[in-house]
């Protein structure tokens, strides 16, 4: 098979390598995590105003069962 030019098809079949990340993990996830926390701080003004929307509608209802007793 050799000479005829052709390949050695008795080998394993080669893996494909896999490519390690350089640097720490910690410094990469940080990263990310800067990211997300940006992003989650530019919806932070509606994310407040639905969490006090929620907190005065629940107040609302309790004193409307207060009042019905």
């Amino acid at each position: 098979m050799l000479l005829a030019g052709k390949g050695w098809s008795y080998d394993p079949e080669e893996k494909e390598m896999r490519s390690k990340m350089k640097g720490h993990k910690c410094d990469r996830i940080a990263a990310e995590r800067r990211e997300i926390t940006a992003n989650l701080m530019q919806k932070m003004p509606e994310m407040l105003l639905a969490y006090k929307k929620r907190r005065w509608e629940k107040k609302m209802k309790e004193e409307e069962k207060a009042k019905d007793k």
